[in-house]
């Protein structure tokens, strides 16, 4: 009885004094009102990390930060079987923001990378490079969030 007891209050301290914060809670919090004054590269990626940061943008916020970004895509061929034909392909996205909070100017450089496979049909395998663009907007457009929250 004595044990339980002990457990009991033993598990209830230590739970109490555990700080679970979520990875991306600073990320709602960030109160930046969040303006793209313009953007160069691929069309599809550029639209995709402007409706995300445009969503997570706070408009009633006095702090004003200017983005410009280029984005650059590169579909690579990965492999090839013994026929020589394309079996996998290396999608590279590389993006350079330039971030302005009032007079500070601050360059910042995302790349991520993603490999697929060649798909048979030219429709699917192009909804499908769409797609994975989208991915990649979305965690690029969250590496820049989380690093405007953090400043």
């Amino acid at each position: 009885m004595l044990k339980k007891i002990f457990f009991i209050i033993l598990s209830l301290n230590l739970l109490t004094h555990c700080e679970y914060k979520p990875v991306y809670s600073k990320q709602n919090n960030a109160g930046l009102k969040i303006m793209i004054s313009g953007f160069t590269g691929d069309k599809d990626i550029n639209n995709f990390i402007a409706s995300n940061v445009n969503r997570s943008s706070k408009n009633e916020s006095n702090d004003i930060v200017k983005i410009n970004f280029n984005t650059n895509y590169t579909k690579k061929i990965l492999a090839k079987n013994s026929a020589g034909t394309i079996t996998d392909y290396q999608s590279d996205v590389v993006t350079t923001f330039v971030i302005r909070k009032d007079d500070n100017t601050e360059n910042f450089v995302v790349r991520d990378k993603f490999n697929f496979k060649k798909m048979t049909d030219k429709y699917e395998e192009k909804n499908y490079e769409l797609n994975i663009k989208r991915n990649l907007a979305n965690s690029i457009s969250q590496k820049l969030i989380l690093r405007l929250a953090a400043n």
